[in-house]
């Protein structure tokens, strides 16, 4: 019970968090159009109790894969506090589970966003994921540098993350204390990955 507890109290978190659309998508810019798309997968695998949308319960124990793979894909947002006008960034993410060996690999790619006074801009970089030990309230390694619009980015730490539907079928995971190294200062921060078998 104590190890179901851990992540249900994970996925309360998580749902209060992760991307949100903003903007929306007008086809001016395709990384508006991106947000909703994110926005949409967030709502399908984690809900929005306050709008009454159920999203998708936790892996049974006995339902967990032993054999095989798995791909998932989806969306990453990371948030870094800097004073008055943090910085926010999204971008895709993806994951290969490997039950066989109890593996996971992936990565944070297509990087961009800003602050409430920048531009938007694209961040080059990716943040590598992984894991040695697939399961609930697993543990998902992240590293990385992103550098754009005059910032430069270092991303090191360990999410905790949870198996989600009956099969699996999706994952969400978040390090809502992150340390972010910022133009050489340390600063708080989040990351937050959302999903899905044959995602976006």
């Amino acid at each position: 019970m104590k190890h179901y507890a851990c992540a249900a109290g994970l996925l309360l978190c998580l749902m209060g968090c992760g991307g949100g659309g903003g903007g929306g998508g007008s086809g001016i810019d395709p990384r508006l159009a991106r947000l909703d798309i994110y926005e949409g997968q967030k709502l399908r695998v984690l809900g929005d109790p306050a709008a009454g949308v159920v999203g998708m319960a936790m892996t049974a124990e006995e339902s967990i894969p032993t054999t095989g793979t798995m791909s998932l894909a989806g969306f990453a947002t990371m948030r870094v506090e800097t004073g008055s006008q943090p910085i926010i960034l999204f971008g895709d993410a993806d994951l290969q589970i490997d039950f066989d060996t109890s593996a996971a690999q992936g990565a944070v790619t297509r990087v961009f966003g800003g602050s409430s006074d920048s531009d938007l801009a694209d961040y080059a970089g990716t943040i590598d994921l992984q894991s040695n030990a697939v399961g609930q309230n697993m543990p998902l390694g992240y590293a990385g540098t992103l550098s754009g619009s005059g910032q430069t980015l270092g991303f090191a730490g360990e999410m905790t993350g949870v198996l989600l539907g009956n099969p699996t079928s999706a994952f969400a995971g978040g390090d809502l204390e992150a340390q972010v190294d910022h133009n050489g200062t340390a600063r708080e921060g989040t990351i937050v990955i959302v999903l899905e078998e044959n995602g976006l």
